[in-house]
Parts: structure tokens; C-alpha cells; sequence
């Protein structure tokens, strides 16, 4: 049932231009009414009515309580944007499995740690490490940060990786563009 919902929401917001990182973000701030970057119940029914989506009032509670992953009573951006980006091609996890799978090699654990990227990730060009301001562990630690954003942990699980690449995917068209910011990016 809440697919479902989450389907016909998606529709609607792609009818309406929501297309790519930029339109998901403009439906969001629409729905946004007091603009704490947070949707509340309230404004997350109005804004549902506004796209043309009339659901009953526990429908509509079921699918916010579904998108509220973290249970706070609000959505914020990244869980709405979970919610309504259309679902990866085959092409695309594919390459994103490529791409994880040739930094998890050293553990083979399904988790990239530093002991995973220190032999193949090139510190070299970056700024921080040729001023001797970031040692190579720091960089690649940074470097993890970016796929886990909120823990502190310094791993990052395929299903984090999954993640960050799909919501960079929502804003890149076809593809092949896709494919080759992967293989350009990781050098497969």
C-alpha cells in the first residue's frame, strides 16, 4: 500500500517538473510553508492536495510516518528525497557495485575502510595532503565522511555508497553520462 502511495507521489512531482535534484528540491520548498527545511504532518497533507493527491487523512499519515525514517514527527529533505527519486537502472547499480567492489577488496567485507582504500584511493592531488596540512589517513577519513553524513564512524556500508550515488544520479540524465562519471571518477 505505502508503494503505492510513494508511486502516485512521485508521479505526481515528476508531472509537475520535479526532474533531477533541483525540481525534488523546489517540490520540497513548496511544501515547506514555515521554510525549517523540515515538512511537517500539516504541511505535508496541504502540500499533498496542492500536487492533485487527496488521500484520507490515515492514508496520508501512513505514508508520512513511512518517509519520517527517523521518527521525529517531521521529513526532512534527504528522507523525502529517498521517497520520490525514481529507482535506479540496472546499468547504474551495476556500476556503482564495480565501483565499490574495487575499494572493498582488501576485507571483502562489504563495508570500504581505510585498510580498503590506502593501496588504490590517489591522495596525491589534493590540496590539504601536498601541504602537509592532512596526513593520508585524515584525507581518506574525510574522503569516507562524505558517504555517511551524521556518524561518526569512518567505514562506509555498500548501502551508504548505494545511497550517495543515487541521490548524485538523481541530477545526471541518462545513463551513459552516469556510467562514465563512474568509470572517470573510480578508474574502471
Amino acid at each position: 500500500m505505502v508503494d503505492k502511495l510513494k508511486n502516485d507521489l512521485r508521479a505526481k512531482c515528476l508531472e509537475r517538473g520535479a526532474i533531477g535534484l533541483h525540481g525534488i528540491t523546489r517540490t520540497f520548498q513548496n511544501m515547506d510553508v514555515d521554510h525549517d527545511n523540515l515538512l511537517s504532518l500539516t504541511e505535508f497533507t496541504d502540500g499533498l492536495k496542492k500536487y492533485g493527491l487527496t488521500f484520507e487523512d490515515e492514508t496520508a499519515h501512513e505514508l508520512f510516518t513511512y518517509i519520517d525514517k527517523t521518527c521525529r514527527g517531521s521529513i526532512k529533505f534527504e528522507e523525502f528525497l529517498l521517497a520520490i527519486r525514481p529507482p535506479m537502472s540496472e546499468k547504474r547499480i551495476e556500476i556503482i557495485n564495480k565501483a565499490f567492489a574495487k575499494f572493498d577488496k582488501e576485507t571483502g567485507d562489504g563495508v570500504i575502510t581505510l585498510e580498503d582504500l590506502r593501496e588504490d584511493y590517489d591522495v596525491g592531488n589534493r590540496r590539504s595532503y601536498k601541504s602537509g596540512f592532512l596526513t593520508k589517513d585524515q584525507v581518506l577519513s574525510e574522503f569516507l565522511q562524505v558517504f555517511n553524513k551524521g556518524s561518526e564512524d569512518v567505514k562506509v556500508t555498500k548501502e551508504e555508497f548505494t545511497n550517495y550515488y543515487s541521490g548524485l544520479g538523481a541530477n545526471i540524465d541518462t545513463d551513459e553520462e552516469f556510467v562514465k562519471m563512474m568509470t572517470t571518477a573510480w578508474k574502471i
